[in-house]
């Protein structure tokens, strides 16, 4: 049998493995809280998500694969027939194993900073707390209007896999994970 085809072979079964392990995993992510305020050209948010890894997925961790999760803010103004976006941010933060500190580092890739934990679990716990976010907001956007929504999402980035375990990625449920959009009103303060 030609290398290539045992390649395909290999790679189906896997995807096929994973398929069936699927049902197993019991991995989400939840957006449980938002705040949101405009301030003048600011807009202050608060978040709070919760990150749960599927068995693949904390498996992959813990052997030294790095995992991106990727929170997207998108401040919208109700329009009569449809809703303008007005700005839009992105937050992203890896997550990996230490194995010579036997920590989890979670990486901010935008900020740069890093913290180390002991568990997976606390690493995920941080990664879903977004304190007093602040975003400045262009010139154009218009904050007369008294109507704003600020919908926040988390997913993991499977772009941001080694390449050889995206495909696996694409085809596995447990590998999809997302908040899906979340709604949140905005105040004025």
């Amino acid at each position: 049998m030609p290398t290539f085809l045992r390649s395909v072979g290999v790679l189906l079964s896997a995807v096929i493995l994973c398929g069936m392990q699927s049902g197993i995993a019991s991995a989400d992510f939840m957006v449980t809280d938002v705040q949101a305020s405009l301030d003048r050209s600011e807009l202050h948010g608060s978040a709070r998500i919760r990150l749960n890894l599927s068995e693949q997925a904390e498996l992959a961790v813990e052997n030294g694969v790095p995992l991106v999760v990727l929170t997207e803010f998108v401040l919208v103004g109700d329009g009569f027939l449809w809703n303008d976006v007005l700005y839009e941010s992105s937050i992203r933060q890896r997550l990996r194993y230490h194995s010579l500190a036997d920590r989890y580092m979670v990486e901010d890739l935008e900020g740069g900073r890093i913290a180390l934990y002991g568990s997976v679990n606390e690493a995920l716990k941080s990664m879903g707390v977004f304190r007093s976010q602040v975003f400045a907001l262009s010139a154009e956007v218009n904050l007369e209007s008294p109507e704003y929504t600020l919908k926040v999402r988390s997913l993991l980035d499977i772009n941001r896999l080694p390449a050889a375990l995206r495909p696996l990625a694409f085809f596995s449920p447990s590998w999809r994970l997302s908040s899906g959009w979340t709604k949140w009103q905005v105040t004025n303060r």
